[in-house]
């Protein structure tokens, strides 16, 4: 249990991990994004102010040839797309790198790239321009998004490389503190766990007085022959204790880890046949009809008394639950050299849909008043689970009001 529990605590806590940084990643990118098109925007309105003196008016529509002409007179190389339009927004002129032939603002695709090219973004700003108090047109500059893009492929590329490592960095520490903190709680389950078998041996002490004493004035009152229905209420309520303490301590040793038992290989007849021949007693006192195929000559690994004791609970469990003309089957489907499966089914009460996920549970009952009267604890299926799990195997239920329950226990075959 404890390094299982700390498996999922470590998992959890990578997932959860993955999840903030990832998240938390997207935001900063974003933000990233965003203050680096502020800055372009920024850049941008600042070199358009710059240019904006230099413009000339002629036939009252704006031009910036004399600007260019300067411009290239001095070998000036310009970076960024310059563009003039009127006030149609027209383009007029256009000097640099060739852009977004529209007035826009904020970022756009240059729409005349070659075909076999990748299309190119930039980043636009345009002002308006007067002369005088009369708006002529339109100044607009606009700025490549290459490097804006590559240093936000570059910021996710390194965060996708060093993702594993910190996640394997996580997964280290988060073993180290869940193991820390499954310890304590592991430690306090096994006191429990003891506290449990020992008050279960306890019990058996006063029992086995009881026992005693009844039978003892069982042959005092039939020497006397003086009838009494106490003494069979007291038998039976002592072997209903005795039942009790004898599943508690099982139950205990199944769920703790430090008890050990011996794994042999072994015959699934030797395992089924002597829980058929019990139960189909049981199924003959209450007028059930009781049906067992073929048993496979498989063998499996593991505690025989265990698995007999686990197959026996779930025969009982049906029995117990269906009512009088009812039937239970034993059916199995072997998967060749890999597992097979134990199909316990019958045609009893059922088990509601929302009580399908606690039936494992410890003193557990789905309908509790009948199953105080059948003489049920409520233990057995959660024996059942925990001798399923202490040999790697699985279980599963499937059941309908009304209809009855089909319980189905998956072992490994021996190899």
């Amino acid at each position: 249990m404890k390094a299982d529990l700390r498996s999922r605590l470590t998992i959890q806590f990578v997932l959860l991990f993955v999840l903030l940084y990832l998240l938390g990643g997207a935001v900063a990118i974003f933000v990233f994004a965003n203050q680096l098109d502020a800055s372009l925007d920024e850049e941008l309105q600042d070199l358009a102010y710059q240019i904006l003196p230099a413009v000339d008016f002629g036939s009252g529509a704006p031009s910036l040839k004399r600007w260019a002409g300067r411009a290239e007179a001095r070998h000036y190389e310009l970076l960024s797309t310059v563009q003039v339009f009127d006030r149609a927004g027209t383009l007029l002129e256009e000097f640099g790198p060739p852009g977004h032939r529209h007035l826009v603002r904020g970022t756009a695709v240059v729409d005349d790239t070659a075909k076999d090219a990748s299309p190119v973004a930039v980043r636009s700003r345009n002002i308006e321009v007067f002369e005088g108090k009369q708006k002529t047109g339109y100044l607009q500059v606009q700025v490549t998004t290459t490097q804006r893009d590559a240093a936000l492929k570059h910021i996710l590329l390194i965060m996708l490389t060093l993702s594993p490592f910190l996640a394997l960095a996580v997964a280290l520490c988060g073993s180290w503190f869940s193991g820390n903190v499954v310890r304590p709680v592991e430690e306090t389950l096994e006191l429990l766990r003891q506290f449990v078998v020992d008050a279960a041996h306890e019990i058996n002490t006063p029992i086995t007085v009881i026992d005693a004493s009844v039978q003892t004035m069982e042959e005092i009152f039939a020497e006397q022959d003086f009838k009494d229905e106490i003494l069979p209420i007291i038998s039976r309520a002592s072997g209903r204790m005795r039942r009790l303490g004898e599943s508690l301590i099982l139950l205990s040793r199944m769920e703790s880890p430090e008890y050990q038992f011996t794994i042999d290989k072994l015959s699934l007849k030797d395992i089924v046949a002597p829980v058929v021949a019990g139960c189909e007693q049981i199924a003959k006192r209450k007028k059930q009809t009781m049906t067992v195929e073929e048993i496979p000559d498989v063998f499996v690994l593991g505690h025989a008394d265990s698995l007999e004791r686990m197959l026996l609970n779930l025969v009982v469990n049906a029995l117990r639950y269906t009512d009088e003309g009812g039937q239970i089957s034993i059916r199995f489907k072997v998967q060749v050299g890999e597992s097979i499966k134990i199909i316990v089914a019958d045609t009893g009460i059922g088990i509601p849909r929302a009580s399908l996920g606690h039936v494992f549970e410890r003193f557990y009952r789905v309908d509790k008043s009948r199953s105080r009267d059948m003489g049920g604890f409520g233990l057995g299926l959660s024996i059942v689970k925990s001798i399923v799990d202490r040999h790697n195997a699985t279980i599963a239920v499937d059941s309908t009001v009304g209809v009855g329950s089909t319980f189905t226990v998956e072992l490994q075959l021996a190899k």
